[in-house]
């Protein structure tokens, strides 16, 4: 009696536990993402606002905590004359934090901090590489454990050299949405 009432016991508690282990079982997730990225404060003056494409890798260490690596390619053209092609590519780490934790369905929200770099590379000049930060958020709507829709709103400050660019820190904000598939 006493062995029949563990393994009842045992199997209530995995049949109460499987949904928290399928989700669990979808650490992985890769984001392809398009939007537009804004300079904004003294790096307005240089470049203008324009079109991005991303991508994301990202892997959840535990229901609320997701480490991500961020690509964001933005195109603009020079404030001045509007002739010059400037791009920007952003390659971020981040640390992210889940406010609702996973869901197999419906609303999820994360906010994320991160580190990296910023390249800004002037169609017939010199290309200049500056540490950066970010900060930001994901936001997604998952239609099952595997897809989801995603927004992105980003912040990045590059720490740059006022002699090259025209300012010691230029914020850059990559704005995009996209898919997310989860593996």
């Amino acid at each position: 009696m006493m062995r029949t009432t563990g393994f009842a016991a045992l199997a209530v508690a995995l049949f109460a536990a499987q949904p928290a282990l399928a989700q669990e079982d979808k650490r992985m997730f890769v984001e392809g993402l398009g939007g537009g990225v804004v300079p904004t404060f003294d790096i307005a003056d240089v470049a203008t606002a324009g079109a991005a494409f991303g991508a994301t890798l990202g892997y959840r260490v535990n229901p609320r905590w997701v480490v991500m690596g961020e690509v964001d390619y933005g195109m603009h053209e020079d404030e001045p004359t509007g002739t010059e092609d400037i791009t920007t590519l952003h390659y971020i780490a981040k640390v992210g934090y889940s406010l609702t934790g996973p869901r197999d369905r419906g609303w999820e929200a994360t906010v994320n901090l991160g580190a990296g770099a910023v390249t800004f590379d002037i169609d017939g000049g010199e290309s200049f590489t500056y540490p950066a930060i970010n900060a930001g958020a994901k936001l997604a709507y998952n239609f099952n454990p595997s897809f989801a829709l995603v927004f992105s709103p980003q912040g990045d400050i590059a720490f740059s050299d006022e002699d090259e660019l025209g300012t010691t820190n230029a914020w850059v904000w990559p704005i995009t949405a996209g898919v997310r598939i989860a593996f």
